[in-house]
């Protein structure tokens, strides 16, 4: 009887709320599948590429409030199509709006409008300030649709809104999933909780966690800024909602930076000259000489903004199933693609863990 009661989700996914993992696969028991055809295989090396759609690119400084300092749209230019979702995406840590741009034309390029942030203070914004941030720009999105002058003007579909961030953006993104029910899911990419914030500009989760909006965690096993074990896979176990984390096997804190896998060295690339590092350390120097208090507030941080853009959509890459997976988040969630789901409950080949809860496509089921 217990058998009857399980859902299976297709072969080499994972019951409800269990690890996909060759130990949960295709377990012999009183119920089997009828015939059919061969399982699809996992998102993979190929499924990173740009799609069909031809894409264009707008600065929206005119949307900026206190919250996000800059704004850039990047939208499918085919005027016939209609009713299009949206996801806006933040950076953490010393990131510049630039670093999280090899994301979003990928995702117009797939029907999705996506619009990156940046945020006034990225060396100080904690997980709080740039969860606002992201909702304050995704609400700012939604009035393009009706703006005279907008090149979304009619086109996009106001319900369907999306948020995704990394490290303390990431923690921002699922702040943001408890703060606002109506997103229809998150993608958090390396989160970092905040800790050495105070608890109310942090991320914590209520009890019991809300279930509104799901929650998708990409995140590597060698990250050492945001180790997995510390944030990732507990903020994974507090999520109460449709969730699913991807663990890339060597992967850092650079690699969910982009679809096809970031790199810490051309993150650095758009990094601030050596030039004006040093004139930001002979600022703060100055200030401190004067005994100036307000030294730490007022002067540049001579640390580099990272503002390369890195992993950008390709054909083929080895680490191409972090766009694949996070597409099809997107395509389930944002575009109701029902067939995402059996593409989501497979394990990719990158994955050193990989966990899924609340997406699992069930089968018919005979009992012969």
């Amino acid at each position: 009887k217990e058998s009857f009661g399980r859902l299976w989700s297709l072969s080499g996914g994972c019951p409800v709320g269990q690890s996909s993992s060759p130990k949960n696969a295709g377990r012999s028991g009183a119920l089997r599948a009828p015939p059919r055809s061969p399982p699809m295989s996992a998102l993979g090396p190929d499924s990173c590429a740009l799609g069909p759609h031809a894409t264009g690119k707008q600065d929206a400084q005119h949307l900026c409030n206190a919250s996000f300092a800059s704004a850039t749209i990047y939208y499918p230019t085919e005027s016939g199509l209609k009713s299009l979702p949206s996801v806006v995406i933040v950076g953490g840590w010393g990131c510049g709006e630039q670093a999280m741009a090899a994301w979003a034309p990928f995702y117009a390029s797939h029907g999705i409008v996506a619009m990156t942030i940046g945020t006034p203070s990225p060396f100080t914004d904690s997980p709080a300030v740039r969860s606002k941030a992201l909702l304050d720009a995704s609400l700012a999105l939604q009035g393009e649709h009706e703006r005279a002058d907008s090149v979304l003007r009619g086109r996009l579909d106001i319900s369907r809104r999306a948020v995704q961030g990394y490290s303390l953006g990431g923690g921002g993104a699922q702040l943001a999933a408890l703060a606002d029910p109506t997103l229809k899911c998150v993608i958090a990419l390396a989160p970092d909780g905040g800790y050495m914030f105070p608890s109310k500009h942090s991320l914590s989760f209520p009890s019991p966690p809300p279930t509104a909006v799901p929650v998708l965690i990409l995140c590597g096993d060698n990250d050492e800024e945001a180790p997995p074990k510390k944030f990732g896979w507990p903020h994974y176990r507090q999520t109460g909602a449709a969730k699913l984390i991807f663990e890339v096997e060597g992967g850092d804190h650079y690699t969910p930076l982009g679809p096809a896998g970031g790199t810490k060295h051309q993150a650095e690339a758009g990094s601030m000259s050596m030039e004006l590092w040093c004139v930001n350390c002979s600022t703060i120097c100055a200030c401190w000489m004067c005994q100036c208090p307000l030294a730490l507030w007022c002067t540049p941080c001579p640390c580099a903004t990272l503002n390369g853009p890195t992993g950008h959509a390709a054909d083929r890459a080895p680490r191409g199933a972090i766009g694949g997976v996070a597409l099809a988040w997107l395509r389930l969630f944002l575009l109701d693609d029902e067939t995402a789901r059996s593409q989501l409950v497979l394990r990719p080949d990158i994955a050193s863990g990989f966990e899924c809860s609340g997406i699992e496509a069930p089968l018919a089921m005979d009992r012969s």
